[in-house]
């Protein structure tokens, strides 16, 4: 029976000889089971019926969460969601759009969003343009000094990780598990390690890391046709050839260091629940300047005395024995003392190494915070579907500070978030990537979206697998407290990767709007497939 509903449900999502066809006035959201991860198509009506306009965002996942998972729903039956591969989904890609691509976007350089972009995968598909945000921009000043930065950053974090593997091995493969974020890969048997290694000292470059690979694959797709763009928020209203109607609006990320730079929601801003909260760490910071000049210590060489030079001190070294030994060098001249009388926790021989988990974590947010947030409005003044990547605290901030331009028009984010039909949650629905608050609030937040006759269609997609982000030690993902406000916000109508929908329909539902909504669905293994009516 789920078979034949399965198919008929395919039928009806217009597809012909595998493409993907809206019917006149229809926009179709195909949101891809790749895993914990992103890959979204979406079908525009075109100049021609059998010519839609297509755009792919992002094509990646993390390795392992698309393995087979079972999901049993009230009455035993199970239902097989995985295990999909890259391969499985790019093939779709393909027939889906006759192996055109109009517009590819990759939203941020992670490895959850890009692994799946590889010459292999992609092989026989075109791409018009390519968009990025302007953070990828070659000429750009800001965006140059921000990947030094970066890169900074990176070498001091690996300095840090390979001290730490000496001392605690299972410290230092968390490391690893979010420097892979950073280098990518599709390989289940990444070896962080070694990748980063390979980087070698400060001179190294990042361009061979496979999420750079997978980028610039995107980028010579599209110099063969139409070229790449790197988008600056606010700046115009952006249109694609042959699309009927459709005005695009990138939202972020802020051309601001500082914003950037804001990554957990403060007080009214969050919802509350278990999450991940990170928080700002001096000795991360330090582990930065340390590691860049040799991994060895959290403080710059002038600002320190090492242990075997203290010890070894004609004048000193008895002061140092004494209250920081118990590992003097022998020869020292002094015996040392007991553990009582110098404890151990006045040396951070090792403690500071540590904090590099945190570095490692806010780097992932950084990059997240520089995601390419874009909205899609279904024609002037119509429905608008909102794609926001991964943005953080800072991108969310920056989205109501600034307006679009429109002739003698004036454009707000309040004013497109309020006609917002579709959210793609933010970063699987963690805890630092969908704001709260309330519509009065001078910062973007849930509350802005569907406020007006939007709210009755109001539709979220979250990209998450719950039972993997539970082997991450400490993924909350998706947060309870979000999920459970965009289920009360959406009726019900959050399509989950993991999820099937038979087990999405909420006990209080409405028997009709719930039919209307199951009507607009199409699932099967590889995908969840949304029509939305312009």
């Amino acid at each position: 029976m789920a078979k034949k509903t399965t198919k008929k449900k395919a039928a009806a999502a217009g597809e012909v000889a595998g493409r993907l066809l809206p019917k006149p006035g229809e926009v179709i959201v195909r949101m891809y089971r790749i895993g914990h991860g992103d890959c979204f198509l979406l079908a525009f009506e075109g100049d021609a019926p059998d010519k839609p306009v297509y755009v792919l965002i992002d094509c990646g996942y993390k390795p392992g969460s698309s393995k087979l998972v079972h999901f049993k729903e009230e009455q035993a039956r199970n239902v097989v969601i995985g295990p999909n591969k890259a391969r499985d989904i790019t093939q779709n890609i393909r027939d889906a759009t006759g192996g055109h691509i109009d517009v590819a976007v990759i939203t941020h350089e992670h490895q959850d969003h890009v692994n799946g972009i590889s010459a292999k995968n992609f092989e026989g598909i075109s791409i018009s343009e390519t968009w990025f945000a302007w953070t990828e921009n070659p000429e750009d000043d800001l965006a140059n000094a921000l990947r030094v930065k970066f890169k900074d950053q990176l070498i001091g974090l690996v300095a840090a990780r390979n001290r730490l593997a000496a001392a605690d091995p299972d410290a230092a493969e968390k490391i690893d598990r979010l420097i892979e974020f950073e280098l990518g890969g599709e390989d289940e048997q990444f070896n962080a390690v070694n990748a980063v290694q390979a980087l070698g000292a400060a001179a190294a470059g990042l361009e061979n890391s496979a999420n750079k690979q997978s980028m610039k694959l995107f980028k010579d797709l599209a110099r063969k046709e139409g070229g790449i763009k790197y988008l600056r928020p606010h700046e115009k209203v952006i249109a694609i050839p042959r699309a009927k109607a459709l005005r695009v609006f990138a939202l972020g990320p802020p051309r601001d260091e500082a914003l950037l730079e804001e990554l957990d929601p403060e007080g009214r801003e969050e919802f509350h629940g278990v999450g991940l909260a990170s928080s700002s760490n001096y000795f991360a910071a330090a582990a930065v300047a340390g590691g860049a000049a040799g991994g060895d210590s959290p403080f710059a060489k002038r600002y320190r005395l090492d242990t075997d030079k203290a010890f070894a001190d004609p004048q000193h070294g008895a002061f140092f024995i004494t209250n920081y030994g118990q590992d003097a060098p022998v020869g020292a001249g002094v015996q040392p003392p007991t553990s009582s009388s110098a404890p151990e926790w006045r040396r951070i021989d090792k403690e500071w190494l540590y904090s590099a988990e945190q570095l490692a974590l806010d780097m992932n947010d950084a990059t997240n915070n520089a995601s390419l947030v874009l909205a899609f409005e279904l024609g002037k003044g119509g429905k608008v579907l909102l794609f926001a990547a991964d943005a953080q605290r800072g991108n969310w901030l920056s989205w109501g500070r600034m307006n679009w331009r429109d002739g003698d028009d004036v454009i707000t984010t309040k004013d497109l978030l309020s006609r917002a039909v579709l959210y793609k949650v933010g970063h699987h629905c963690s805890h630092n990537a969908t704001l709260n608050g309330k519509i009065s609030d001078e910062w973007a937040n849930l509350s802005w979206m569907a406020t007006g006759d939007a709210a009755g269609e109001f539709t979220a997609m979250i990209t998450a697998v719950r039972a993997w982000a539970e082997t991450q030690k400490g993924w909350d993902h998706p947060l309870k407290a979000i999920k459970d406000e965009l289920l009360k916000k959406a009726s019900g109508r959050v399509l989950q990767t993991d999820t099937a929908f038979a087990a999405m329909k909420p006990d209080d539902a409405v028997e009709a709007d719930w039919t209307t909504f199951e009507q607009r669905v199409t699932e099967n293994q590889l995908y969840f497939d949304y029509r939305i009516q312009q």
